[in-house]
């Protein structure tokens, strides 16, 4: 239950990132803003350290294996 609800925090938060970084690039393009093209950016390397961790969440989940016998659970945290 727990891993479903953080799971749509981080996807309604990799959501308001982009569209943050977007109006962020819009203002920096309308202003020539150095500063918030700057933040344009630093929005969109928040939004790819979410979306690792959905991609760490989902290899989190996987059934153990010879290999992994406790299973992967520390694999969200890549």
């Amino acid at each position: 239950m727990a891993a479903k609800g953080s799971t749509k925090a981080v996807v309604t938060a990799l959501a308001a990132n982009l569209g943050i970084a977007v109006s962020k690039f819009v203002a920096a393009a309308i202003t020539g803003s150095a500063s918030m093209l700057a933040e344009g950016v630093h929005s969109v390397a928040d939004s790819t350290n979410q979306a690792l961790l959905l991609v760490g969440g989902k290899r989190a989940r996987r059934a153990p294996s010879a290999l992994h016998p406790f299973g992967y659970a520390r694999e969200r945290y890549i």
